[in-house]
């Protein structure tokens, strides 16, 4: 089942539920959320979080939690403090689940005594729970608070963050690991004192040589608490040794990083006398047993790693953890992965790793919800979802602060695109406003569209550097770069005819003229033809093995053996099938003439440059669409295209 609908009332900083709240359309879909500081985004995270979390609140001590949560005014509480005593005020959290067949679930509490008990003995809830993940800011603010400190000791870490969320099948079939190290850490229970019944003593190693034979069986009791204790620390420690090879793993092929981690278990310990339990925790110690090819050359982790490399250490713990679903309910009805701003401490490297596996491993296993208050990071997520062919599996949202409203709440800004926002001031006659529209999505279509041979001039100060070329250079580049790369650029001359009307609104004497609002007209579908044009999506890695053969009627052949120099780029254009961007550099490195093999370098611009300057010396015709001559891996790219399903 996937999360369907959220209902929110009067927690934390939403107010009375509102019902055309776009949370009440997520649909089973993933959700990226923008929200400025103050918007009530982290309000979504924590409304779940809360929802999900008291089903792990056991008996009245979890039932008084509960309430405290939803009470008014209490230190805990997480009410919404305009929220009054009426009965349709009352707050609460509702989450609606749909299998996709029109069977739906709701999971709910609000504070009331039928709502906890209801929740406190939902198993499905729990298990939901288990199989759910949230991470923010914080979990990483806990690792670099670790690193900070006088040794690398992670159990905390563990013990907060993990332990809650899983069972070792191995230590307990029903209890996670949480509740069983809880109730290993209060020691074995008391028993009465054979010599002061109305005592109560700690069973204990003393009571072995006792000579009544009823302190013996006490301390059996104590020994089925050795037992249990010796079976914790064996079994944790044999997680650790599972979950440390898949860290590895991921921290070495997805982040890149020479190095390898190694989380060495210091066992729980208890000493035990009749009247006192001498408890100390476990410890989960990280060693980097190799370190670029050298081994044990880091002795002090903590303070020889910096903040990137450290954070890939504990996303690549936490990845590992994630993908484990042995000792997580892989039955479980719903399974979240909640994110909110947990990516604004990295840097851009690790955000790009991290997005790509959110966007390309997990969500095959986890409804989505990313929330973020950083703008470039939001339009770099979009921008990526719209690139991964996934964009039907998302729900895009913007969130601000209404601060016109009697009291400030939650605002979900409509989400229109500039086009869509030009047409609507075009429809208002508000003419400027149109233009500046249209050309604000005009800018964006070609950034996305044109290479950089068409987007980009030598900077004034330094011809060495390149920045971007202004809109009426790209506007006039863009009749170029369809002739080389195959578009008909006849259904977007208008875009070039009419380009002042971008440029310069205001220079026109009348802006109500029929003329004026006519071009206003014709660049508006060009636009609209120009949206259906893509060369964003990524289709081959840049120094990546590619290859092309080339053969005569007379069966006479000629191979290439090249790398690509820069990423290969597919183009995509509504109604056509998806192919390949000739504009990437790319390097020969030997050709095979007929069974005469030569190596050597030479470098080209394009795959149409490498293509027909090959073509002309072996004195065969070329093809317009090169993408079914091109191939790695024993396959075109025309098959590898039609292998993503797009």
């Amino acid at each position: 089942m996937k999360l369907h609908e959220l209902h929110i009332q009067n927690f934390k900083f939403f107010p009375k539920h509102d019902p055309k709240s776009p949370l009440l359309k997520i649909g089973g879909k993933n959700l990226l959320i923008y929200g400025e500081n103050g918007s009530g985004k982290s309000t979504i995270y924590w409304a779940i979080y809360t929802l999900l979390e008291s089903a792990f609140k056991d008996g009245n001590d979890g039932k008084q939690k509960i309430k405290e949560y939803f009470t008014k005014g209490h230190e805990k509480g997480l009410v919404n403090i305009h929220t009054t005593t009426a009965q349709s005020q009352k707050p609460y959290v509702k989450a609606v689940l749909d299998d996709g067949a029109g069977n739906q679930k709701e999971y709910l509490i609000n504070g009331e005594d039928a709502t906890i008990t209801a929740i406190q003995g939902n198993s499905d809830v729990r298990e939901s729970g288990m199989a759910s993940d949230f991470i923010n800011y914080r979990v990483l603010f806990r690792l670099h608070h670790v690193k900070h400190s006088k040794d690398n000791n992670l159990f905390g870490w563990f013990e907060d963050e993990i332990f809650p969320y899983i069972i070792i099948d191995r230590i307990s079939r029903v209890n996670s690991l949480g509740d069983v190290y809880k109730d290993i850490k209060q020691g074995p229970k008391k028993v009465k004192d054979f010599d002061e019944p109305d005592t109560e003593v700690y069973p204990n190693q003393a009571m072995r040589l006792h000579p009544e034979d009823a302190v013996k069986k006490n301390y059996k009791k104590y020994q089925a608490y050795e037992r249990k204790l010796k079976k914790f620390n064996r079994k944790f420690k044999g997680y650790l040794r599972e979950r440390v090879i898949r860290a590895n793993e991921i921290l070495q092929n997805d982040f890149g990083q020479n190095f390898e981690i190694k989380l060495d278990y210091e066992p729980a310990r208890a000493s035990i006398t009749a009247d006192k339990l001498n408890w100390a925790d476990p410890k989960v110690i990280l060693k980097i047993p190799r370190y670029e090819g050298r081994r044990n050359v880091v002795k002090r982790a903590h303070s020889f790693l910096n903040e990137a490399k450290w954070t890939s250490i504990g996303l690549s713990i936490r990845f590992a953890i994630l993908e484990d679903w042995t000792n997580r309910p892989n039955t479980a009805e719903l399974k979240l992965l909640t994110i909110d701003d947990m990516l604004l401490s990295l840097d851009m490297s690790n955000r790009d790793v991290v997005l790509n596996l959110l966007l390309n491993r997990y969500s095959a296993d986890y409804q989505l919800l990313m929330m973020t208050h950083d703008r470039s990071f939001y339009e770099f997520a979009k921008r990526k979802i719209e690139t991964s062919g996934k964009k039907g599996g998302w729900l895009v949202l913007e969130m601000y602060q209404d601060n016109l409203a009697k009291r400030a709440q939650p605002y979900f800004k409509p989400l229109k695109t500039s086009l869509q926002t030009a047409e609507d001031y075009f429809k208002q006659h508000d003419y400027p406003a149109c233009s500046i529209y249209l050309r604000k999505e005009i800018e964006r279509c070609l950034t996305n569209l044109l290479p950089p041979k068409y987007r980009k001039v030598p900077s004034r100060d330094d011809v060495n550097v390149l920045v971007d070329a202004k809109l009426n250079d790209m506007l006039l580049n863009l009749e170029a770069y369809c002739i080389e790369d195959g578009i008909d650029y006849s259904e977007l001359s208008d875009l070039k005819t009419f380009k002042d009307a971008l440029l310069n609104p205001l220079a026109h004497n009348d802006l109500d003229t029929p003329l004026f609002r006519d071009e206003l007209k014709k660049l508006m579908k060009a636009i609209s033809i120009l949206e259906k044009k893509d060369r964003a999506r990524p289709f081959h890695r840049s120094n990546k093995n590619m290859n092309f053969n080339l053969t005569k009627p007379d069966g006479s052949y000629f191979s290439v053996r090249m790398k690509s120099k820069e990423q290969v780029m597919l183009l995509e254009e509504e109604g056509k099938p998806p192919r390949i961007s000739v504009f990437s550099k790319c390097k020969v490195s030997g050709i095979d003439n007929n069974g005469t093999v030569t190596n050597y370098e030479e470098n080209f611009d394009t795959l149409k440059e490498v293509y027909n300057d090959m073509c002309t010396r072996f004195g065969i015709g070329t093809q317009q669409d090169i993408s079914r001559k091109f191939d790695y891996d024993g396959k075109t790219f025309d098959q590898k295209i039609a292998e993503m399903g797009l």
